[in-house]
């Protein structure tokens, strides 16, 4: 096979929803729009053009009848599970604080969601009359049906993760402009360190505000592993302060400015391979257009970074974290440093064992089984091994 398999999400939308991204950022500096505009803007630039693009290669959608007491029962234990996992957010702190700015609109979006269940049910996605289907079906001790645990999973999945892409996609965007006002020799880093992430945040936030079958965004399955959901939510909060910012403590007393303060070319140098990395990472949630989502199975993407591996978010976000934290040179003591750089490295490990979650959730689909197979003898660590191969057998010769 000559090229992957086709990917889920067009090229072309998903450079609409790039395109989308800079145009927003652009109109809001050239404006002078506060946060709270320019992230909408970001967002609905970022948005509008990918839906458009997705919704015109999908075909109609014939919406089926659903039955009032299980959407209602649906739209009632969503806004339970939103409502709950904020609180927890909330509660234990750490990167989860910035939720609390989306308490209030998101409580009013659960209230307007019971009140349209309870009058129009038909205009609700039909997850949630699936999540109320699974509600009644466990109340009654019985196992739901695949269907509807995978409506309950989804909805779960975007309570965890919605709010926290909500708050770190404003929280960036914030940012950026005072990010520029920062130390003059690396305010070019910092600004667009916080443009990169603005960007990978709203990418997110689309993303799980996207899951419906009009374009194609619904959610397939979800993955139903203790070990594969364990391994993804320790590094989002509640989870991550216990385990991230308290056991895998990796950062030391500086870090990669104050280590290269000295050089201001070396810091240049090294803050560009950073923002390298940090691109290709966004790059990688950009390939997804408006289908981004942990734990779940929306369609198989081979397109942009995934063309050289599997994994290419995984692997320039651990990497980056190595360069900007440079555990390896921290704290001067042999001791400390080991400490340092064994913390990173289990880190690295939780995204070795989600990436070998996700895999095995995704095996059950054959596009994924053949994208795997062509990334096995093209993706580019199979054409480094071919090519040390090479080279060995040259040397031997």
């Amino acid at each position: 096979m000559k090229a992957p398999p086709k990917s889920a999400v067009s090229t072309t939308t998903c450079a609409l929803g790039a395109s989308g991204a800079v145009v927003g950022f652009l109109l809001a500096w050239f404006l002078g729009l506060s946060a709270v505009p320019s992230w909408l803007m970001l967002l609905i630039a970022s948005a509008v053009p990918m839906w458009i693009s997705e919704w015109r290669r999908r075909d109609a959608k014939i919406l089926s009848a659903v039955n009032r007491e299980q959407t209602l029962a649906g739209a009632i234990v969503i806004s339970l599970l939103f409502l709950g996992v904020m609180h927890l957010q909330i509660r234990f702190g750490g990167k989860g604080e910035g939720v609390s700015l989306f308490l209030l609109p998101i409580s009013l979006a659960c209230i307007a969601m019971i009140a349209v269940a309870a009058a129009a049910p038909s205009a609700l996605s039909d997850s949630v009359a699936a999540a109320g289907r699974a509600l009644i079906s466990l109340s009654q001790a019985r196992r739901p049906p695949l269907q509807d645990l995978t409506g309950l999973l989804g909805w779960l999945v975007k309570a965890l993760f919605l709010p926290l892409m909500l708050a770190w996609s404003f929280v960036w965007v914030s940012s950026a402009a005072f990010a520029w006002e920062s130390d003059p020799r690396l305010n070019w880093f910092f600004a667009t360190m916080a443009v990169l992430y603005a960007v990978d945040t709203a990418f997110a936030t689309i993303g799980y505000l996207s899951t419906t079958e009009r374009i194609g965004a619904q959610i397939r399955s979800t993955d139903r592993t203790w070990l594969g959901w364990i391994a993804a939510l320790v590094c989002y909060p509640p989870l991550s302060v216990l385990v991230l910012d308290t056991w895998l403590i990796y950062k030391g007393a500086q870090n990669w400015v104050e280590w290269s303060s000295g050089s201001s070319l070396f810091s240049f140098f090294w803050g560009a391979g950073i923002l390298a990395l940090t691109a290709i990472y966004v790059w990688a949630t950009v390939a997804f257009g408006p289908r981004f989502s942990n734990l779940t199975h929306r369609g198989i993407i081979t397109s942009g970074p995934y063309k050289w591996c599997k994994h290419p978010a995984y692997l320039a976000k651990n990497l980056s974290w190595w360069m900007i934290s440079v555990p390896f040179v921290n704290g001067g003591e042999l001791l400390e440093v080991g400490a340092h750089c064994s913390a990173l490295v289990g880190i690295n490990a939780i995204y070795w064992v989600r990436a070998l979650t996700e895999e095995r959730h995704l095996r059950s689909d054959p596009t994924y089984v053949a994208y795997a197979q062509w990334i096995s003898v093209n993706g580019v660590f199979a054409r480094i091994k071919v090519f040390a191969a090479r080279r060995l057998m040259t040397a031997r010769s």
